[in-house]
């Protein structure tokens, strides 16, 4: 029933008659999507100078915060780093997480390290975030994807060199941040790096005092050069390395030594703007390197001590093709191919006795090639059509003897499997008039189980308390998906909504296994991935931004989510309504912004087969202010104050694992001297 009100609504939604005056301000700024399209990090033409300046405060942010602040977008949280992404509450191997396209996997077995962990906003241009599956063409899943768009260089007419430092601190946990970047540029050549280093020590909750294990270290650096082969074309290389230490991981039973991420890629480009012909080809190379570290807890707490190591290597390239045929057709392109091999082990070292070695990821390989085509097309100036479709081969296998030697006492018949997927959508979009936008879209999506899902042994998931084993025969997990949306905007008023569903087949979940041992000490039993015939996830996004006077903006983005498997019982990790609103004036030089976040409680869960337990609701108030201050010999000082947690409440969010609570009232300075 509540699938039929879904499409109802949709159908609606669509038949909203055309209404609104006529815009005749000209303006672009309210007409930027407020919901789930592109989240721009550095400064950009394309903004107002007061959301430029709030970008620019954000480049000493954790990346975590700002995905943590995009609608539809909610973070699972195991400490106070690296927090995983979920979109629309699908994580893992539901939605695809790129970096300039390249795809590239954690090392970790627990997700202590996403890909989100190892980018940072002083090396990103923008966040990208794809909806349906059809339309992503970074590869398959059920929900599409977060594509995190590098900083790029630009040419010069004349030579130009440019530089920023910046410094922060925080004082919840004595935080403190540093970073600097510098460009160079000419007609044919362009050159920008940059580098951050973080610093914190463990963080106070409101009625909890200091969170023992939640410190961390790291470093960033990144350089981006391009040269010119031509009128119409460049190569461009970029290097990112990203060294994290000493992190703790309140809510896991380990913290992390190190996690190293080295990431590396050569591209050419080609634009003929008369032709309208834009041509990319890109080859890259990423290795990621994670130890899992119990040796700074205390001795009465660890009942064994384990060293738990893992790495992920990852070469790929793609080639990816726009063609304007006619102004209002446009087609793409995109041939990809990527190799990802995986390698976990743990060694558990029993008081008087030998240590024991085993993999837990023994040496899984994926080896992958697909293909994207998407088409944009318009009947006429008030309707659009969108069709996109993915085709991906995959084909996964074990590398080793050992390793290979390992599984087959687990796993019966052929250890490796072969795949192929395919994704499709159509979208359309409907302008009756200036100020209205409505839209629909119908879309298909399949994924591959993840590496971790076929091959884990006796892998320790911490939310429900199992072990957890994997299976190479799980069936793709398949999923329609319906959405629906309508905007209206004038020169100072814009309101959005969205409405979606995804209607799952062969949903990937984790099953009680009778007869089995715990490998990890204290575990509630073992569990292995299988196949439910069915699950449903569907929600809502609705947005507001009202400029009653140039110096002031009211926004509120509000999201809801509901997961049901097919037994009606509700499924693990799904966020709660959340609303964030906030009020800024921005006059001159200087902005001043309040906002409240606010989580409802989540009710819907369920113990027995998922270890979910309810999590009340919360309310945090946050203040900021900023003013950019004229300084001689330099372009400009920007001098920005920000207060977290007003009230000091103490709280956490559903997506919390453990429900360890978050950090209290927090005064944080940041300073940002542009040369």
């Amino acid at each position: 029933m509540k699938a039929f009100l879904i499409t109802g609504f949709c159908l609606l939604v669509i038949a909203l008659p055309a209404a609104g005056q006529q815009d005749t301000s000209g303006t672009n700024a309210v007409q930027r999507s407020l919901l789930l399209k592109q989240v721009i990090i550095s400064p950009a033409k394309s903004v107002s100078r007061s959301e430029r300046d709030l970008h620019q405060n954000h480049l000493m942010s954790l990346t975590d915060k700002i995905l943590e602040r995009t609608p539809g977008i909610t973070m699972i949280r195991r400490g106070n780093f690296a927090m995983e992404p979920a979109f629309r509450s699908l994580n893992n191997g539901q939605i695809t997480l790129t970096i300039e396209g390249m795809r590239i996997f954690g090392a970790c077995t627990d997700r202590m390290d996403p890909v989100s962990s190892y980018i940072e906003p002083n090396n990103l241009e923008s966040i990208a975030l794809t909806e349906s599956p059809g339309e992503n063409a970074n590869g398959s899943g059920i929900g599409g994807g977060i594509d995190f768009k590098l900083k790029q260089p630009s040419f010069s007419e004349s030579a130009k060199t440019s530089a920023m430092i910046g410094s922060g601190y925080e004082t919840n946990g004595s935080a403190f941040q540093t970073l600097a970047g510098i460009n160079v540029s000419n007609r044919s050549f362009a050159l920008q790096a940059n580098g951050i280093f973080r610093r914190s020590g463990n963080y106070r909750a409101a009625n909890r005092g200091e969170i023992s294990f939640s410190q961390y270290r790291k470093w960033n650096g990144s350089i981006s050069a391009i040269v010119k082969t031509g009128g119409k074309s460049f190569l461009k290389g970029d290097y990112i390395q990203d060294e994290g230490f000493d992190i703790g991981y309140p809510a896991l039973t380990m913290d992390v030594a190190f996690a190293k991420a080295r990431i590396a890629a050569l591209s050419y480009h080609y634009r003929d703007t008369q032709r309208h012909i834009t041509w990319e080809t890109k080859g890259y190379y990423n290795f990621v390197d994670h130890a899992m570290d119990d040796t700074k807890r205390p001795a009465e707490t660890i009942s064994m001590h384990m060293d738990m190591p893992g790495t992920s290597r990852t070469f790929g390239a793609f080639s990816s093709l726009a063609i304007g045929i006619h102004p209002k057709h446009h087609l793409e392109a995109k041939l990809d191919g990527f190799r990802n091999e995986l390698s976990a082990e743990m060694t558990m070292y029993p008081p008087g006795a030998s240590p024991m070695f085993m993999y837990t990821l023994a040496g899984p390989v994926r080896n992958s090639i697909g293909l994207s085509l998407s088409d944009i097309f318009s009947i006429n100036e008030k309707l659009t059509f969108r069709p996109g479709l993915w085709m991906e081969y995959m084909h996964d296998d074990i590398h080793g003897k050992e390793e290979r030697e390992q599984l087959s006492g687990m796993f019966e018949g052929n250890l490796a499997e072969s795949r192929l997927l395919s994704n499709i959508n159509l979208g359309i979009s409907y302008n009756p008039t200036t100020e209205w936008t409505l839209g629909a879209s119908a879309s298909r999506g399949a994924r591959a189980s993840t590496l971790q899902e076929s091959y884990a042994f006796y892998i320790y998931n911490r939310p429900d308390g199992y072990d957890y084993i994997g299976n190479p025969s799980l069936k793709q997990e398949s999923s329609y998906n319906l959405s629906c949306s309508g905007a209206y905007h004038n020169s100072n008023f814009r309101a959005e909504l969205n409405v979606f569903s995804y209607f799952f087949r062969n949903y990937i979940a984790g099953r009680m296994l009778q007869g089995y041992s715990t490998m990890t000490i204290g575990a509630m039993g073992v569990k292995q991935y299988i196949n439910l015939p069915s699950a449903k996830i569907y929600g809502t996004e609705f947005a507001l931004r009202w400029a009653p006077a140039k110096t002031v903006t009211l926004s509120s983005v509000n999201t809801f989510t509901r997961g049901e498997d097919n037994e009606g019982i509700a499924l693990p990790l799904i966020a709660p309504f959340k609303t964030v609103n906030s009020i800024m004036y921005s006059a001159k030089k200087t902005i001043i912004q309040a906002e409240t976040v606010t989580n409802s409680s989540q009710s819907h869960v369920d113990m027995p087969k998922y270890g979910e337990t309810p999590t009340p609701g919360s309310t945090v108030v946050n203040l900021s202010a900023g003013r950019s201050v004229p300084i001689k010999l330099a372009k400009s000082l920007k001098v920005s104050v920000l207060l977290e947690n007003v009230f000091n409440r103490s709280y956490y969010q559903h997506l919390d694992i453990l429900k360890i609570p978050r950090p209290g009232r927090n005064l944080i300075f940041r300073t940002s001297l542009f040369l």
